[in-house]
């Protein structure tokens, strides 16, 4: 057998024992870091994964849920609902009875989180997470925000927490089997959360009132060590504000870059909010040229005939 020396031990015994608090320490943390409610939600849904899923299979739901999360003006929106289908059965009127409020989807509380302050149909709403339910009536709907996100259901959803309420009208569509919510019609300072199932859909104007807070940041970042003089550009010509520096800011992404054909047609865009025709046409025509032979040949040729 070999022997061991002295040294050679005590670095045996000093790694063993750094290994050892390390894993302790490690171990312990996850301890520490979670809450008792944490904990608890942590351990029911091991429980509820652990019923339904092994090695990775799961047994389809009858209403899945999905989470989703859109990119909105500064920040974001993010939706998360259970999505039940009609399976040949009348929605409206009959399973969804009119003038009762609905948890406006299946199992859980339906929840939408805006990441900034929001107008929601025409109301504001602070960052945040809250529930969302709805009135159902044949030709309106009545939409709801409320503080208690963590309902289950409709139980302990109280109307003096209800933080919004919009009155919309319906639109009727074609079928859509499974129930959907999406945030759709995107701007940025705009959007529209869309609620359709059976042929109905209803849909609540949202808002953001973000200019100063852009134009705050971009003036900032600008004076900084990595300005964003596309972001600048596009965005100055977007809402027609300091047309001369976006021509500017234009110009520097070109110098870093001069094969971006696609900020010559932003140039065109900005001279075309200045009223000069010639230069609008003279840089659409840069960026028509220069994307010859690729995929986007046609599109840009169109582009040029918008200022001829």
């Amino acid at each position: 057998m070999t022997n061991i020396n002295q040294t050679t031990m005590k670095k045996i015994v000093f790694s063993a024992t750094g290994f050892l608090l390390f894993t302790a320490i490690g171990m312990a943390q996850p301890t520490i870091a979670l809450s008792a409610e944490e904990m608890a939600r942590a351990q029911q849904q091991r429980q509820s994964s652990n019923s339904i899923t092994t090695q990775g299979f799961t047994m389809p739901s009858a209403s899945p849920k999905v989470i989703t999360t859109q990119q909105f003006s500064t920040s974001y929106i993010e939706l998360e609902y259970s999505r039940p289908s009609m399976k040949g059965r009348k929605i409206f009127g009959e399973m969804i009875p009119f003038g009762k409020p609905w948890r406006t989807g299946a199992n859980a509380i339906t929840k939408i989180t805006f990441g900034e302050e929001v107008m929601f149909g025409g109301q504001p709403v602070k960052p945040g997470t809250y529930a969302l339910y709805t009135i159902p009536n044949k030709d309106s709907w009545t939409v709801f925000l409320n503080t208690n996100y963590k309902s289950s259901g409709l139980n302990d959803i109280k109307p003096e927490n209800d933080i919004a309420k919009v009155e919309v009208k319906v639109n009727h569509t074609k079928p859509c089997e499974t129930f959907t919510i999406e945030v759709n019609d995107i701007t940025s300072t705009g959007a529209f959360l869309n609620i359709a199932w059976e042929n109905t859909q209803v849909s609540v104007p949202i808002r953001a009132n973000n200019k100063e807070r852009i134009l705050a940041h971009l003036e900032r970042e600008l004076k900084g060590t990595n300005p964003p003089y596309r972001d600048a550009a596009f965005y100055y010509e977007e809402i027609g504000h300091n047309l001369e520096d976006a021509l500017k800011y234009a110009d520097k992404v070109l110098e870093t870059n001069p094969k971006a054909f696609w900020i010559y047609s932003l140039k065109a865009r900005i001279y075309n909010k200045m009223g000069n025709k010639k230069q609008a046409l003279k840089n659409a025509q840069t960026a028509a040229e220069m994307t010859k032979g690729t995929g986007y040949e046609q599109e840009y040729a169109k582009k040029v005939e918008e200022y001829r």
